[in-house]
């Protein structure tokens, strides 16, 4: 799994998710390219989920709104156990596991 989870346009300057993407969605060009996260993930929302949402997810889980870029707030697994490491604006960093992409507070021990 890359790295490049954005789509950057070059027409305009702004990101898209995913990466794929068919277009810009600010000014809908087409001059699209996969780029990597132009800044440090930031924690904007936090929840638990204590019920069956998902095949792979066994809950409680945790997942937030994640700031990938300007303008680009996606929900996203959190790896960690429960809320008490959290809070609100933390710096986060991007894991790739099996399960997919993941995020957990900036240098928090492995």
């Amino acid at each position: 799994m890359s790295d490049k989870l954005l789509a950057h346009c070059t027409a305009c300057g702004a990101y898209t998710f995913p990466a794929g993407a068919y277009g810009c969605r600010q000014c809908g060009s087409m001059q699209i390219e996969a780029a990597a996260l132009p800044q440090t993930p930031v924690l904007r929302n936090f929840i638990t989920v204590h019920g069956d949402v998902a095949p792979g997810l066994t809950p409680p889980f945790v997942v937030g709104e994640v700031q990938l870029a300007p303008g680009v707030v996606e929900e996203a697994v959190l790896a960690v156990d429960d809320e008490s490491a959290l809070r609100l604006g933390m710096p986060l960093e991007m894991l790739i596991t099996e399960q997919g992409v993941r995020f957990r507070p900036q240098g928090a021990a492995t």
